[in-house]
């Protein structure tokens, strides 16, 4: 770990003495601790084979601990941001690896994605080598460094790039929907490329996701009407010993011996943070006993989740539909909609492996998706994780849905479907690529190769077009790409 020690703090601010410390109560992640005063910068992950995969920084600690002031220091500019980048996947990465793309993702904050590179056919490799945040000091904020091994296969290619195209535009690629028009602040009927379709293999069949990946097709079912028995703070695990306070219109919840010992310095258990006029982040870290190792049963589960979102929501049965759900924890098994079978496989279940255990609890992650008619309103989806021992609303981002605005909308398309099509097909093409193919055993990367659709333009890629008036919009970017 010294090894790492020396080379990472080259990439944080006011370059610290760090110390990585391998607590054995920690099974993922590593802390990265200020050697003087053991602050905690922030988390790493490392293999087997000790080589770094994950790191996430807090730069605000950094700038507290390091009498570091910004207002004196000169932004970089992307040439010097690429050189730290470029040293830091140097450092870490375990082959050699090309720039991708670069973009900012936040003021002063960028995105810079490496990969490795098929050299027979100059292909890039997805997932392959690094994707790195950085900010206009040059600290890097979060990475990930792909270190696994993978797999080349070289299929013949018996079609060409334009054969490709015209095998997939014998497909219609566009669909009805609704969207908000952010601008105008203002729903509106558009046709919108259907995301099912990836490609087309090199022997001339067109590939869909839900092909590939069918396991990850959900169903989804429609939702009764909701009779709220629990309160919105016992729904988020506030009990008599958690004093609630109010800052500019948020919520705070804290254990009330912690907010007489500490003041101030106290942490929140439960937070409530609201953001414009339309939605909020709900979080609860109450904590539960991990010795527990009996469940819920389903339905419980899924009836906390309805009743939370029927208070922040209000008639959900109207507007949401609840999509079959799988449970997140890796310890934890999928489950279906009708069973209250245990979630934990006990004759497997490691008691050695978790006694030491204080992480997050085991959830199951509820999703809902809005609906209006057939159109799906996926940006507007809730997803609300419930504490499988507990039942505790552990997480949930939520915004609002104005129903009014998208009941107005006109669904009778002036535009016809053959025109959509016609028009986003044509600025189609088809490059040949490197994808994943599905490995059941898991065991390594396989890439092998297809044509995937590309609609390069000089506007960009058609993200929409208008079913009623034909104007196109193109995806905003601002990546560049090496």
């Amino acid at each position: 770990m010294i090894e790492i020690e020396m080379k990472l703090k080259k990439y944080l601010i006011g370059q610290p003495s760090i110390v990585i410390n391998e607590d054995e109560t920690m099974e993922d992640s590593i802390e990265v601790l200020d050697a003087r005063n053991d602050v905690n910068y922030g988390y790493i992950e490392v293999t087997d084979d000790k080589e770094l995969t994950n790191i996430n920084i807090d730069f605000d600690k950094l700038v507290e601990n390091n009498d570091v002031e910004l207002e004196s220091l000169e932004e970089l500019g992307m040439d010097e941001i690429l050189h730290i980048t470029e040293s830091f996947v140097k450092d870490f990465g375990r082959e050699v690896v090309q720039f991708s793309n670069f973009s900012e993702i936040g003021e002063g904050e960028y995105l810079v994605v490496y990969e490795a590179i098929d050299k027979k056919l100059k292909l890039p490799l997805p997932n392959s080598g690094a994707v790195i945040e950085v900010n206009s000091y040059g600290t890097i904020t979060a990475a990930t460094i792909f270190q696994e091994y993978y797999q080349l296969t070289y299929p013949k290619v018996e079609v060409t790039e334009d054969e490709a195209r015209e095998i997939l535009c014998k497909e219609t690629l566009v669909e009805l929907g609704i969207e908000e028009n952010e601008e105008q602040g203002e729903f509106e009927l558009v046709y919108q490329p259907i995301r099912d379709y990836i490609g087309v293999t090199v022997d001339g069949e067109v590939q869909k996701a839900s092909q590939l990946f069918s396991e990850t097709q959900l169903d989804q079912f429609a939702v009764t009407p909701v009779q709220v028995t629990k309160a919105l703070p016992k729904l988020l695990g506030a009990t008599d010993q958690y004093v609630l306070r109010e800052k500019e219109g948020n919520l705070y919840w804290y254990d009330a011996e912690e907010l007489d010992a500490k003041g101030e310095e106290a942490e929140a258990v439960i937070e409530v943070l609201h953001f414009d006029d339309a939605g909020a982040n709900y979080e609860s870290n109450v904590e539960w006993d991990t010795e527990e190792k009996t469940e819920l049963p389903f339905e419980q589960l899924k009836e906390n989740a309805m009743q939370f979102l029927e208070i922040i929501a209000g008639d959900i049965h109207y507007k949401y539909m609840l999509e079959e759900q799988s449970v997140s924890n890796d310890d934890t098994e999928e489950f279906d909609d009708d069973t209250d079978e245990d979630f934990f496989n006990v004759d497997e279940y490691d008691e050695d492996e978790h006694e030491d255990e204080h992480a997050d609890e085991p959830t199951i992650m509820f999703t809902f998706i809005p609906f209006f008619h057939e159109y799906k309103l996926d940006k507007y989806s809730v997803l609300i994780e419930v504490g499988i021992h507990t039942g505790i609303i552990r997480s949930c981002l939520y915004s609002a849905l104005n129903m009014e605005a998208i009941r107005g909308v006109n669904t009778t398309p002036m535009i016809t479907l053959e025109e959509a099509d016609a028009i986003y097909k044509q600025s189609l093409q088809m490059k040949l690529s490197r994808f994943e193919e599905i490995d059941e055993d898991d065991e390594m990367t396989i890439y092998s190769l297809n044509y995937s659709i590309n609609t390069p333009s000089e506007n960009g890629v058609i993200d929409k077009i208008n079913a009623t008036t034909g104007e196109v919009t193109y995806t905003e970017s601002d990546i560049i790409r090496g």
